[in-house]
């Protein structure tokens, strides 16, 4: 273990990121071969949030201002 270590501090910021990036990418892996008790799976899809039709008419509505924007020419 030691021997990884004296590696990592010899690599520049930049592939210490990539080995700590890759080292999570494993982690996760990993973790996705667990199944998430279904109980668990239900409490998060209960957080999702609902948004009304009132809610989604404040989109439409930037989405034509933003459709009416005329774009400056060099």
């Amino acid at each position: 273990m030691k021997d990884i270590s004296v590696k990592y501090s010899l690599l520049n910021k930049k592939s210490q990121k990539e080995v700590r990036d890759f080292m999570d990418f494993l982690l996760n892996k990993q973790k996705g071969k667990r199944k998430t008790p279904l109980s668990a799976y239900k409490k998060k899809i209960l957080n999702v949030s609902i948004w009304s039709e009132n809610d989604l008419k404040t989109f439409e509505n930037n989405q034509k201002l933003f459709n009416k924007w005329n774009i400056q020419e060099w």
